[in-house]
């Protein structure tokens, strides 16, 4: 499918009947300069309640000025959901809306200026604020970056350098750079979130084959949206959960972090998953075994659990993946799609 010039909206759905009215209806009432070409994808992944029938009703009660489309994935999982708005979006810039994102009114001038702005961006992101269904947690601003919530880079501009990364709630992606690493055999480590499995890291991971790809990572202020929170999200169980997985993320993510790293820095160690199960095991026990025995009846707003759940994450993966752990660091260093910028 040839690429032209403008925004597809790629909203990804599994069961989302509850929170699409206000996500579908900020899309309804967004201003968008004329000269911008515009469609929306809803991706229906594998749901089992009336998500398709909700948002075909909602968009015209909103009489939608956007074109649309509705389109039914049946392989769980929000990686084949995205891949699936790639593959069938007709414009250069995507923009991954969640199914809990508010986008503010101006949220997509902004975003085509900026992209339009440096031909070499090939990821933007931006700020958003927490809307909460309950109440707010002690420990909630603490840890909102778990939660996709604030700012990502202490300034607007080119991040690429300084280690940062974008969440992909309201990520802006260019199409051609994103289909260029597939071309040139781009395969994910990670599956994504899939259903209520809270796996997830699959945005993080083409921000840095973007920027091993030779692209710039961009971020503005400029773009807000509110990100809405239900209150089961919120609750001290679920932040373990969520840490965990971040944990065992991290496994699939030393790969494109070994190969930002300069030859003289890498200790072959590191490359070696047994050596790292070790270090996680004395790592473990160095909490000391009342304090992992009393986690589930430790206080919500212990940090010392979250790194408790880390390290149990990434234990758990290391376990999972073992010898694959090196094989994976040697692909990306030998990948065909990386530095394919002039």
């Amino acid at each position: 499918m040839s690429i032209h010039k403008g925004i597809s909206i790629i909203i990804c759905c599994h069961n989302s009947a509850n929170l699409l009215p206000e996500t579908i209806k900020h899309i309804c009432n967004l201003k968008i300069n004329v000269q911008i070409k515009t469609e929306l994808l809803i991706i229906d992944n594998n749901s089992t309640d009336d998500t398709s029938e909700v948002s075909e009703k909602l968009l015209k009660k909103y009489n939608c000025p956007i074109p649309y489309r509705i389109l039914h994935q049946p392989e769980l999982g929000l990686s084949f959901a995205r891949k699936m708005g790639l593959q069938n979006s007709i414009y250069e810039y995507l923009l991954f809306c969640d199914d809990d994102n508010w986008l503010s009114e101006n949220y997509l001038n902004e975003g085509f200026n900026i992209m339009e702005s440096d031909e070499k961006i090939g990821v933007l992101g931006g700020e958003s604020e927490a809307v909460f269904e309950g109440s707010i947690p002690e420990w909630f601003t603490e840890h909102e970056q778990n939660y996709s919530v604030g700012k990502q880079a202490e300034k607007s501009g080119d991040i690429t350098q300084s280690w940062n990364v974008l969440w992909g709630a309201g990520m802006f992606i260019k199409k051609s750079a994103l289909e260029e690493l597939y071309t040139k055999g781009f395969h994910s480590f990670l599956s994504d979130r899939k259903g209520s499995q809270l796996t997830s890291g699959g945005d993080i991971e083409k921000c840095y084959a973007l920027r091993l790809a030779g692209w710039k990572i961009w971020y503005s202020d400029k773009l807000k949206l509110r990100h809405f929170i239900p209150e089961k999200r919120l609750k001290w169980s679920y932040l373990r959960k969520l840490n965990r997985g971040f944990g065992a993320q991290k496994v699939d993510f030393d790969p494109y972090l070994n190969a930002f790293k300069y030859s003289s820095e890498e200790n072959e160690s590191d490359n070696k998953w047994h050596i790292q199960v070790y270090r996680l095991l004395g790592k473990l026990r160095g909490y000391g075994l009342r304090k992992l025995v009393s986690m589930n009846s430790a206080a919500a707003g212990d940090n010392e659990v979250l790194r408790i759940e880390k390290t149990i994450g990434r234990l758990q993966e290391l376990l999972k993946i073992r010898g694959k752990y090196k094989l994976r660091i040697e692909k990306v260093k030998e990948a065909k799609w990386r530095n394919t910028l002039s």
